[in-house]
């Protein structure tokens, strides 16, 4: 597609600056059809940027299989560095919510290997991938993976030890409710971790912190300890490619 308007708009450039008189109007023609292209190629950068953010919120299609393997080997270090904070015992029962492509499950479930893991995510395309990632686990039913909505949990009152939920938080349509919920699922003395990303970091090292940042610490954090989080704290995580990462912690 890029090259195709790329072609196209030389060479229209070039029939412009041959055909007509050298001139005013001729390097008006030319510099309109530059910017007409540079405007469309702006247009299609734009709406592609749309659809791949949407399938980071819910992957569908092909596509959606496509994000999902590239969250999987983008967010390993924000994976490995959650798992740890999580403190996964054997037996501990763990969910995780939006598990993508299923990598945070499999490190799971290599912890609890006497106890079970779930998971919910709203997306079909992640639940097969997921399901096929930790296909012996899921028949020897140590993972259990479901379609579900994070506002509305398919589980019973204190049914967790451990619960994570990594780079789904953007998406929260409303941070209060989707806490309550969690905690509903939440054993008491069980563990909450929530992980993203809160700013950039350029190649000298500079930290840009989002406004998102500000929103966890006067907003996301005193909601956490209205919810009967009894220890609620953030931890600095890994820079991950150009990202800084935070994790909140609720027990």
């Amino acid at each position: 597609m890029h090259q195709t308007v790329s072609f196209e708009r030389d060479a229209l450039v070039s029939m412009a600056s041959n055909s007509l008189a050298p001139g005013p109007f001729a390097a008006a023609v030319v510099y309109c059809t530059r910017t007409c292209f540079q405007g469309e190629a702006m247009k299609m950068k734009q709406y592609l940027k749309g659809i791949w953010d949407q399938q980071h919120r819910c992957p569908s299609g092909i596509m959606g299989w496509l994000a999902g393997e590239q969250m999987v080997r983008q967010h390993r270090p924000e994976t490995a560095w959650t798992l740890d904070l999580l403190d996964i015992q054997l037996a501990d029962q763990v969910l995780e919510v939006g598990f993508g492509a299923g990598q945070g499950i499999k490190l799971a479930a290599s912890k609890a290997r006497e106890g079970r893991v779930m998971g919910v995510d709203l997306s079909d395309v992640m639940v097969q991938a997921a399901t096929r990632r930790n296909a012996r686990a899921v028949r020897a039913r140590r993972v259990v993976l479901v379609r579900g909505s994070i506002t509305a949990l398919p589980f019973e009152d204190q049914q967790f030890d451990k619960i994570m939920t990594i780079h789904t938080f953007y998406f929260w349509p409303e941070p209060s409710q989707v806490l309550s919920e969690l905690r509903r699922v939440l054993k008491p003395g069980g563990r909450l971790v929530i992980t993203l990303c809160t700013g950039t970091m350029n190649a000298q090292g500079e930290v840009k912190m989002w406004p998102l940042q500000s929103i966890l610490e006067t907003q996301v954090m005193p909601d956490m300890q209205r919810g009967s989080f009894q220890v609620v704290r953030m931890a600095q995580g890994p820079n991950s490619r150009q990202y800084t990462s935070v994790a909140l912690i609720g027990e």
